[in-house]
């Protein structure tokens, strides 16, 4: 039980584990599915929207660096404006004449809510890692769903609204980087 405690105990270790898998999991389902298929990308996009927002919220109570802090609260911002520019996309008549029944996903997936519960367990000497470490993951993950719906996508207004995301999490990406806590 002490070990769990520990900054970078047993616990923590694998809870990185399996954000790592997990993460790897997600970079494949981005590549196939997601690249081409108007639902999946959907669904994908607003899963991680919806896991930036809550993981962001977490940070910007929890953070021990203003970096990690500022981080959080910019993820907040900008993911609930992504979240909106899909609802509006998803509402345009380029969309609804083809894809009527689309709708935004407004639950997380297992694998994120496992995310933010990893988050959540980690210590406070270990948080802003555990935070940034997923955040390389996620946005990894997400420019790779962008890319590939914005090249190989099925709808028009879907694939404009993923290339036009694409720019943001690239620079969200690049923060991440810099702050770069090892």
């Amino acid at each position: 039980m002490a070990q769990e405690q520990k900054p970078g105990g047993l616990k923590g270790a694998l809870n990185k584990a399996g954000d790592m898998v997990g993460g790897m999991v997600g970079q494949a389902s981005a590549a196939t599915a997601g690249s081409h298929n108007s639902e999946a990308f959907v669904m994908n996009a607003c899963v991680s929207d919806l896991y930036e927002v809550e993981a962001g919220r977490i940070a910007a109570q929890r953070a021990r660096t203003d970096a990690a802090r500022e981080l959080g609260l910019m993820m907040v911002d900008h993911h609930t404006t992504a979240t909106h520019q899909m609802q509006a996309a998803l509402m345009s008549s380029e969309v609804t004449r083809v894809l009527p029944n689309l709708k935004p996903t407004t639950q997380l997936d297992n694998r994120r809510e496992g995310m933010l519960k990893h988050l959540l367990e980690a210590s406070d000497d270990d948080f802003d890692r555990t935070y940034l470490d997923q955040q390389r993951t996620a946005h990894q993950e997400a420019i790779t769903l962008h890319k590939g719906y914005a090249e190989n996508g099925d709808n028009p207004q879907l694939r404009s609204l993923a290339m036009g995301g694409l720019p943001m999490i690239e620079r969200h990406l690049k923060a991440i980087e810099r702050i770069g806590v090892h």
